[in-house]
C-alpha cells in the first residue's frame, strides 16, 4: 500500500528471534499542519494556493480509504500522523497503532489526540475501545477542515454561555462552531474566520453530519463520500480577480482570503503565483549569455517610498468622541495633580514626589504609542506595518541574488579555462618526459619476483597490503610508515630500486604514453560535463531568486499600501478624539500638574507663617488631646490623629511629658511619629483648651497608605506569616519562609496574575481575601508549568509557560497583559518565530492536565508535565 507506511516485512535475528520489520521510506514530505498554517505554510510550502490544499484533503481522503479496505481502523487519527508533499500527495505513518484483528484476536489502539477524538469517545480510556471506521470519520472530518478553513479547528469558537467551554468539553457536547444551529451550540466562529457559507453546499453539510449529535450513530460521512465530495468542489474553484493568487469556490459571496487579509493587516493568506522559465539553452555560449541575461532585482526602494501620499478625511462619527484610552489618561492626570500638590506643600519628601509626577507622566502618555485592552487602532496598524517592512527588508533583499550570480561566474570561468588547463597539463606531461619514462621503467620491475636480503615473501605480502606493487612504488615515506618496516627495511628497498634506477636510460626520442594523454583529456572532458550540468542549474536558480524576490517586493508593498491608507485614516480620526492627540495630551497634563504646584506651594507658605506668629506661648495652647477609643487589653488602642498639627516653635515641659507635640511638615522622622502614638496610647486622655477661644489645628499630613506593601511588613520569625503559608499550600511558594523574600514575592505575584488580581507583589486586603478564599486558583490547576503534547510526556517538557513568556524550541509568546476572561486567562503580547514577530492575543484553559491553547493562529492542546 503506497499512501500508508504499514510493515513490508519482519525482520529475524541469526537465531530466528524477531527482531523488528522493514517499512516503507517516506521521503521529502512534511507534516499536514505545516501546509495548513499560513505561518509554516510560507517557509515550507512557499508556492502552495488553495487548489493544493483542496487536492491534498482529497488524498488524505483516499488514503484512508485504503486502510479502511484492508480491515484496518487507524483509531488515533491526528495531524502528526499524515505527512503531505509539495504535489499534494498524502502518507499515513504511525501504523503500529492500527487496530486490526488476526485469527479471532482484536488488537485494540490504545492511544489518541483528543482534537480529533469524536465525542462519543472523549474523556473515556482507549485502551480497550472496539474503534470503528466512524470514529475515523471524526478524525478525517477534521483533518479536512484544518486543510480548507487554515489551520482553524471546527470546535474553536466563541462560546456564548456561561462558564469556560474548553475545546475538548466542546466536542463532547457537539458544539460545533460553525454550525447553523446556533441555538443549541451557543458558539461562533472565530472573528473574521470564514464559514460555511464559503464552501459548497453539499460540503457545508457534510461538515455538520460529521460534528453533529447525528453522527455519533453511524451518520457521519465516509471517506468514499468526501472522495466524491472534493472531487466534485476542485471543479468549482475560481481564480480571484483581484490577487492573483487566491481561489475560491464559485458558490461563495466573494473571496475570502482578500476578506481576512483586509481584516488583519500584514497578513497574506497565499502569496502570488512563482512562474519560472525551466528550459536552457543547448548551447553553451546561449547558456551562459542567458545566465547572464537574468535581470538583477538590485536594492530594494524604501517601502515608505512606495506608499501614495493620503489626505485622509476625519469620519464624522469620530469627532468629539471620547478616546479609547482617555479614561486611563484622565485617572493618570488626576494622579499627577495630587503628586503635584503633595510635593508642593511639601508633605512627601522631593524625591517620592517627583518619582509620583513622574510615574503619572508615563500612565498618562504612553496609551497613544503603547497597545492595551482597547488599543488604538493606529498603533495595531503601526505593529503591523513593521512587521511588513520587516518582512519587506529580508525577503526582498538581492544578497541571494548576488550570491547566485557569483558562484555561476566562477563556474563560467572555470569552463572557459579548461582548454588552457588541460594544454598546461599536457605540457607538464612534455616536461615531465624523463620522470614519467622512469616511472613506466620501473613499473616492469614486481616486488614479488626480487629478491632483496632480508625481505621474504610474508614482508612482501605485508607491503602489497600497502600497496607497494612494483619498483616504482617504493619510497622512504611510504616504507616506514608500514608496522614493523623502520629505516634499515626501507634502506634496503631503496638500494634495489637506486640499482634498477642506474640501469634506465632515457630515449628523448620516445613519444609520450598514450595512456598519460588520455587520463588528462578523460579528466578534462568530465569536468566540461558536469560544469555544463551545473551552470544549467544555476540558470534555473538565479531566475527562480530573482522572480521570488520581485514577488515578495510587490505582494509586501501592495499589503504595506492597504495597511498605509488605514493607518493614515486611523491616525486622523484619533487626532479629532478628545485626548486622542498626543501633543494635546502633553498640553493638558503639563498645563494642569504645573498650575497644581504652583497653586500648592502659594497656599503653603501664607497661612502657615500668619499661624506661627500668632501662636501664643502658653503651654495649654500647645497641648494637642488625641481620641482614644477603648479597646480590649489584649490589643492597642485604636489611636486616631487629629487632621492638623500645630507648628509652635516653643512648648512648655509640662506639655511634653503629657502628650508630645507632633512636628510640622517633614521634620518628623517616622520612628518619633511611631513613638508619638505609642505615647498617646498610655497616657490619660486630656481635654482641649477652653482659651484661648480659638484652637490652632496642626498642618495636614499625608493618608496612611491603606494597602501595605508585603516588602513593609515586619516578619515575625517564630510565626510565619499566613499568607506564606497560604502561598506554599497553594504551590506557588517552594518552603514556608519566615520572611517575604524575593522568590515569595515572586510566588506572590505569580498567585494575583492566576487569580485575575493586579500583577503586583503588594499584599492589599483584595489579595488577602483571595488567598484564604476556598475558591483561589492552585498553580497546578493554571497555565504555568511545563506542558507535552502527548499525556504521558514522553518527549520531555516541549512548552513553558510562566507569567513573562511561552517558550518552545521553536519560539517565543512574551505577555504584555492579562485580561479579563470567564473560561480561564486571556493574554496579549507578542509571538516570534525565527524573523516572524506578530502580537498575539492568546486563550488559555486549564481542564485536568489538559491546557487548551487557541489564538487567531490556530489551537492546540497540551498536557501537564510539571
Amino acid at each position: 500500500m503506497s499512501n500508508a507506511a504499514f510493515p513490508i516485512a519482519p525482520l529475524y535475528e541469526g537465531a530466528g528471534t524477531f527482531a523488528g520489520f522493514t517499512m516503507r521510506r517516506i521521503g521529502k514530505q512534511k507534516p499536514v499542519h505545516e501546509l495548513y498554517s499560513p505561518a509554516s505554510r510560507r517557509n515550507e510550502f512557499p508556492n502552495a494556493d488553495y487548489r493544493l490544499l483542496l487536492r491534498t484533503s482529497l488524498n488524505i481522503a483516499k488514503a484512508v480509504a485504503a486502510v479502511h479496505a484492508t480491515g484496518c481502523v487507524i483509531g488515533d487519527l491526528n495531524h502528526s500522523g499524515i505527512l503531505v508533499g509539495a504535489d499534494a500527495t498524502a502518507t499515513l505513518i504511525d501504523c503500529d497503532s492500527f487496530q486490526f484483528s488476526k485469527d479471532g484476536k482484536t488488537f485494540y489502539c490504545a492511544v489518541g489526540v483528543p482534537d480529533y477524538t469524536p465525542p462519543e469517545l472523549q474523556g473515556r480510556s482507549l485502551e480497550n475501545i472496539l474503534r470503528t471506521p466512524n470514529h475515523d470519520a471524526f478524525g478525517l472530518g477534521v483533518a479536512i477542515f484544518s486543510l480548507l478553513f487554515l489551520g482553524r479547528h471546527p470546535f474553536a469558537g466563541r462560546y456564548r454561555g456561561r462558564g469556560d467551554m474548553p475545546e475538548e468539553r466542546a466536542i463532547a457536547e457537539y458544539r460545533f462552531a460553525y454550525s447553523v444551529d446556533t441555538s443549541r451550540t451557543q458558539t461562533e466562529p472565530p472573528p473574521f474566520a470564514p464559514t460555511l457559507a464559503y464552501v459548497p453546499r453539499e460540503m457545508a453539510s457534510a461538515f455538520e453530519a460529521c460534528f453533529g449529535p447525528s453522527g455519533a450513530s453511524g451518520g457521519r460521512p465516509k471517506p468514499a463520500d468526501w472522495i466524491s465530495l472534493l472531487q466534485q468542489a476542485e471543479s468549482q474553484l475560481v481564480k480571484c480577480t483581484a490577487t492573483a493568487g487566491h481561489y475560491y469556490f464559485s458558490s461563495a459571496p466573494d473571496c475570502p482570503w482578500c476578506r481576512l487579509e483586509k481584516a488583519i493587516p500584514g497578513f497574506v493568506a497565499f502569496p502570488s503565483p512563482l512562474i519560472i522559465n525551466t528550459t536552457t539553452p543547448p548551447n553553451l555560449g546561449q547558456l551562459i549569455n542567458a545566465i547572464r541575461g537574468v535581470t538583477d532585482p538590485g536594492s530594494a526602494p524604501a517601502l515608505s517610498s512606495a506608499m501614495p501620499t493620503v489626505q485622509s478625511v476625519p469620519s464624522a462619527q469620530n469627532k468629539g468622541s471620547l478616546d479609547s484610552s482617555a479614561g486611563q489618561f484622565l485617572l493618570s492626570t488626576v494622579g499627577g495633580i495630587a503628586a503635584a500638590i503633595l510635593l508642593g506643600l511639601g508633605f512627601v519628601p522631593p524625591l517620592i514626589g517627583l518619582v509620583a509626577l513622574g510615574a503619572s507622566a508615563y500612565f498618562a502618555l504612553r496609551n497613544p504609542k503603547k497597545p492595551h485592552a482597547n488599543g488604538p487602532r493606529s498603533y495595531q496598524l503601526k505593529q503591523a506595518w513593521d512587521q511588513v517592512e520587516q518582512r519587506y527588508r529580508t525577503e526582498g533583499d538581492a544578497s541571494r541574488f548576488a550570491e547566485a550570480r557569483r558562484q555561476s561566474e566562477l563556474r563560467i570561468r572555470e569552463y572557459n579555462d579548461l582548454p588552457n588547463e588541460e594544454s598546461r597539463r599536457l605540457a607538464d606531461l612534455s616536461r615531465r618526459q624523463r620522470e614519467m619514462q622512469l616511472k613506466h621503467f620501473l613499473d616492469r620491475f614486481s616486488l614479488v619476483n626480487a629478491k632483496i636480503k632480508n625481505v621474504g615473501s610474508a614482508r612482501k605480502a605485508t607491503l602489497r597490503s600497502h600497496g607497494i606493487d612494483t619498483a616504482a612504488d617504493i619510497s622512504r615515506q611510504s616504507i616506514e610508515q608500514i608496522p614493523g618496516f623502520g629505516p634499515a627495511t626501507a634502506s634496503l628497498l631503496l638500494s634495489w630500486r637506486a640499482g634498477l634506477e642506474r640501469r634506465f636510460v632515457f630515449d628523448p626520442s620516445q613519444p609520450i604514453n598514450p595512456n598519460d594523454i588520455g587520463r588528462v583529456k578523460s579528466d578534462i572532458a568530465q569536468r566540461r560535463l558536469a560544469l555544463e550540468t551545473a551552470l544549467k542549474a544555476d540558470l534555473i536558480a538565479i531566475r527562480t531568486t530573482a522572480a521570488e524576490i520581485q514577488r515578495s517586493r510587490t505582494d509586501l508593498t501592495n499589503r504595506a499600501r492597504a495597511i498605509w491608507v488605514e493607518f493614515k485614516q486611523a491616525e486622523a480620526d484619533e487626532k479629532v478624539r478628545v485626548f486622542g492627540d498626543v501633543v494635546a495630551r502633553r498640553w493638558v497634563f503639563g498645563v494642569a500638574c504645573s498650575a497644581a504646584f504652583i497653586v500648592a506651594g502659594a497656599n503653603s507658605s501664607g497661612p502657615r507663617a500668619t499661624t506661627t506668629s500668632s501662636a501664643p506661648t502658653s503651654s495649654r495652647s500647645a497641648t494637642i488631646a488625641p481620641n482614644v477609643a477603648a479597646a480590649p487589653s489584649s490589643n492597642p488602642p485604636n489611636v486616631t490623629l487629629p487632621s492638623r498639627t500645630t507648628s509652635q516653635p516653643t512648648a512648655s515641659p509640662q506639655a511634653w511629658n503629657s502628650v508630645p507635640l507632633i512636628a510640622p511638615r517633614a521634620e518628623s522622622p517616622t520612628q518619633d511619629l511611631q513613638k508619638s502614638v505609642a505615647a498617646a496610647a498610655i497616657a490619660p486622655p486630656v481635654l482641649p483648651p477652653l482659651d484661648p477661644p480659638r484652637e490652632i489645628r496642626p498642618p495636614p499630613q499625608p493618608p496612611a497608605d491603606p494597602r501595605p506593601s508585603v516588602a513593609q511588613l515586619t516578619p515575625n520569625a517564630a510565626a510565619p506569616d499566613p499568607g506564606l503559608s497560604r502561598l506554599k499550600d497553594l504551590g506557588f511558594a517552594a518552603s514556608v519562609e519566615p520572611s517575604w523574600s524575593a522568590a515569595a514575592l515572586s510566588g506572590l505575584r505569580e498567585f494575583k496574575v492566576v487569580n485575575h488580581l493586579p500583577p503586583d507583589t503588594r499584599l492589599d486586603l483584595a489579595t488577602t481575601q483571595a488567598l484564604q478564599s476556598p475558591r483561589a486558583i492552585a498553580r497546578n490547576r493554571s497555565f504555568l508549568g511545563g506542558w507535552a503534547t502527548d499525556p504521558s510526556c514522553a518527549q520531555g517538557t516541549q512548552l513553558t509557560i510562566s507569567v513573562q513568556e511561552a517558550r518552545t524550541d521553536g519560539g517565543v509568546c512574551t505577555f504584555e497583559a492579562f485580561l479579563p476572561s470567564r473560561s480561564g486567562w486571556t493574554v496579549r503580547g507578542h509571538c516570534q518565530v525565527g524573523a516572524d514577530r506578530w502580537p498575539a492575543t492568546i486563550n488559555f484553559a486549564v481542564s485536568g492536565i489538559a491546557l487548551s491553547w487557541s489564538s487567531a493562529k490556530g489551537n492546540a492542546t497540551y498536557y501537564r508535565c510539571r
